[in-house]
């Protein structure tokens, strides 16, 4: 009895002294910057956990979509917002880790400018080849590569994106001979591959899906811990014998850097609980994200080691923007 009313009095003293403006949040309705197009995976995914997390906090997250230059222009204006804990931006590896290696020279600092929030999922990377190519496992498709250097090249999504940079990893740790050829987004780069253009590509699990079930094209395996459950058949690559570190592609939540701390904790806490639904986690799965939470310290962790990794893709690709 008496550690239960123990429990109670710190839930009110803690009440009390919160600030005013965490006690009374949210007043209003939040915004959330996506800077990707409307209507893809990562947008979609977004919207499965915002739509969560507006149904508990009692407010309407309205979702502005701000996409070009690798995620840059939204991204920049969220670091510009007021750090009032009403605006969101969906950060993901692409603009959250590689914007600040690849690009000399931003008009912010991912570092002083934005704070993570919370990572709600991983977007998995996903090999994939023509019906027609000689091979069907991971290990094949990279000895049919080294057996015929510069014969083949692989359609990605964009330069500079983690796909293309992934990809540019692989390359160089298992020396291959493959050139790159970009496309302005997933459905064009892998329908280049479906219709016989070119044989071999990489891209997000997500877009490639309506394709792996239409037998268009030929899953060969996911840069992921474990068998993504919407591709329980295709293998990882650690499964496949490779044993080259390429992670999935982290998602996750950021504000501008200042947020009350009452504030950051009450929206970390409604990712959490977000999802935790498992209507929004089997959705998260059926586009290929796999849900899995991390707070703002692990999140923040997370996103500086790896860092490191994409500075080293960035220079093997030469994909350096100016």
């Amino acid at each position: 009895m008496m550690s239960r009313l123990s429990c109670l009095t710190a839930i009110v003293l803690l009440s009390v002294l919160q600030p005013a403006a965490a006690q009374s949040y949210p007043a209003r309705p939040l915004k959330a910057v996506v800077p990707f197009p409307a209507g893809g995976a990562i947008d979609v995914a977004a919207r499965l956990v915002l739509d969560g997390m507006a149904a508990s906090l009692g407010q309407p997250i309205v979702v502005e979509n701000k996409p070009g230059a690798s995620g840059n222009i939204g991204t920049q204006q969220v670091a510009r917002a007021p750090a009032d804990g009403y605006t969101l931006l969906l950060g993901a590896a692409v603009n959250t880790a590689v914007s600040p290696v690849m690009y000399t020279k931003l008009d912010y600092s991912v570092d002083k400018d934005l704070a993570p929030l919370a990572q709600f999922g991983n977007a998995a990377n996903l090999i994939y080849v023509h019906p027609s190519f000689p091979a069907r496992t991971l290990a094949g498709v990279l000895e049919e590569l080294k057996r015929h250097p510069g014969k083949y090249a692989y359609a990605s999504p964009g330069s500079g994106t983690t796909v293309h940079l992934t990809m540019a990893l692989l390359g160089a740790r298992e020396n291959l001979s493959v050139q790159h050829v970009p496309f302005k987004g997933s459905p064009a780069a892998i329908t280049a591959v479906a219709g016989d253009q070119l044989k071999l590509g990489i891209d997000a699990a997500g877009p490639a899906l309506a394709f792996v079930q239409g037998q268009k094209i030929v899953p060969v395996a996911v840069t992921a811990s474990k068998r993504l459950a919407v591709l329980p058949d295709v293998p990882t690559f650690a499964e496949s014998g490779v044993k080259v570190a390429l992670p999935s592609s982290y998602l996750g939540f950021y504000l501008p850097a200042g947020v009350e701390a009452g504030i950051v904790e009450r929206l970390a806490a409604e990712v959490g609980r977000a999802l935790a639904r498992p209507d929004v986690a089997d959705k998260l799965r059926q586009l290929g994200v796999e849900p899995e939470y991390l707070g703002p310290r692990d999140f923040g962790d997370r996103a500086k080691r790896e860092r490191a990794m994409w500075a080293e893709a960035v220079k093997l690709s030469g994909a350096t923007i100016d």
